[in-house]
C-alpha cells in the first residue's frame, strides 16, 4: 500500500500579480510614451503573450521543483484572465487567453536543468 503525499508549494503573490498585469499593459504604455511603437498595436496580443513568457520566466529564477510549473500557470491564468476582461469574450480572445495560459507554464518550464534526469 502507498500513501500520497500533499506536495504544498508556495506560489509568490505579489511577483505572480506584477508579472501578469505588467505583461497585459506594458505595450499599451510603450504606446503613449514612443507614439511610433503604435505600428506595432495590431500585434498587441502577441506581445502580451510574449511577456507573459517573459514574466512567469523572471518569476520562476529562484524557484524549483513543482513550485516552477505552478507559478508559471498562476501567471498565466491571471495574465489570461486580464486580458479577457480588458479585450472581452469574444472567439479570438479566447484563443489568445488560452494561448497566453499556455505560454506562463512554457515560460517558466522550457530550458530548465531536471535534476531528475542528470
Amino acid at each position: 500500500m502507498t500513501t500520497l503525499q500533499n506536495a504544498t508549494t508556495r506560489v509568490p503573490v505579489v511577483p505572480v500579480v506584477v508579472a501578469a498585469v505588467a505583461s497585459q499593459f506594458v505595450d499599451d504604455v510603450a504606446y503613449f510614451v514612443f507614439p511610433p511603437a503604435a505600428l506595432l498595436a495590431p500585434a498587441s496580443a502577441f506581445i502580451a503573450v510574449l511577456l507573459t513568457a517573459l514574466g512567469a520566466r523572471l518569476v520562476t529564477r529562484r524557484l524549483s521543483g513543482v513550485a516552477v510549473a505552478r507559478t508559471g500557470l498562476a501567471v498565466g491564468a491571471l495574465s489570461a484572465g486580464i486580458g479577457l476582461a480588458v479585450s472581452g469574450f469574444g472567439w479570438l480572445s479566447m484563443v489568445l487567453a488560452t494561448l497566453t495560459l499556455v505560454a506562463g507554464v512554457a515560460g517558466a518550464v522550457v530550458g530548465r536543468r531536471n535534476p531528475a534526469t542528470d
